[in-house]
């Protein structure tokens, strides 16, 4: 029961998270084109093979131009965040 409970908090708050700082598709097709951030196939094939637990999915912050991906391992969500420019992990950390 508390892993269910905190699986629904996180998808709350990650829907907020997403409504209010998400790009829109264009808006990194744009960002892309114009040289100012990696391809995300790149990425995130990369963070996939080098980060164990199940892949969630990912969001883009246009802001800080960086990818946040998400993995379960353990009950627990690893969020792993990305520089989109250069490719770089720039922090990784498990919500409890």
């Amino acid at each position: 029961m508390r892993s269910s409970s905190k699986i629904l908090w996180l998808a709350g708050v990650a829907g907020i998270v997403a409504s209010s700082a998400a790009a829109s598709p264009n808006d990194v097709q744009d960002l892309r084109r114009a040289g100012e951030i990696m391809p995300f196939d790149v990425i995130q094939r990369r963070v996939v093979q080098e980060t164990p637990g199940e892949y969630m999915g990912s969001q883009f912050d246009p802001g800080t131009r960086r990818y946040r991906f998400r993995f379960m391992r353990d009950g627990n969500v690893i969020n792993v965040d990305v520089d989109a420019r250069t490719g770089e992990r720039v922090r990784q950390r498990q919500s409890f």
